[in-house]
């Protein structure tokens, strides 16, 4: 070992060349694997696609006050409750948010508007365009041309982050995230 390494700053044997190519080799082979990993587990959270890597996937929710049921009084009660039509609550109505797109692109400084939403609930937003615009939801199918201000609605059927791209100019006016349920 001690051959391969001995001479001064002058020796070109075949021997040196060939073990400072490898070494240089799996310096950057090490200096590679290093850095993809750190923009795998470190900076992937923002991406299309992105896995959840540190949520379990469960969540639990403790009742809030006033949400257990109340014993009744007496004994003929329950009998009335059960005679009664029991009647759904709806759940409240979401504001329905709006996309403001200016020449086939979001407004200046502004970027593509966040847009959540839980799958099997109706998607409904708003796009707000100063011109004719089509536009293309990328992974949902979705296609549609618009004149001016419309509201845009249709089922959640897949979980994932959709970009809404404006087909004329190729930008993204808005990112559709549909979670699981």
């Amino acid at each position: 070992m001690a051959r391969l390494f001995a001479g001064g700053p002058d020796d070109r044997s075949p021997r040196r060349r060939w073990t400072d190519r490898i070494l240089g080799i799996a310096v950057g082979i090490l200096l590679g694997l290093g850095v993809l990993v750190y923009f795998v587990f470190v900076h992937s959270e923002g991406t299309i696609d992105a896995p959840k890597v540190n949520s379990s996937g469960t969540e639990q929710t403790l009742p809030s006050e006033g949400t257990l049921p109340e014993h009744p009084g007496s004994p003929e009660e329950p009998a009335k409750e059960a005679q009664k039509p029991k009647k759904k609550p709806k759940p409240p109505q979401k504001p329905v948010p709006v996309v403001k797109v200016i020449s086939g692109a979001p407004p200046i400084g502004a970027g593509p508007k966040k847009l959540d939403f839980t799958k099997g609930e109706r998607v409904r937003f708003e796009i707000d365009t100063n011109e004719p615009f089509t536009f293309e939801i990328k992974g949902l199918g979705v296609t549609r041309s618009i004149e001016k201000s419309s509201v845009i609605s249709f089922e959640a059927t897949k979980a994932g982050q959709f970009p809404v791209i404006s087909t004329t100019t190729l930008i993204g006016v808005a990112d559709l995230l549909i979670k699981k349920k």
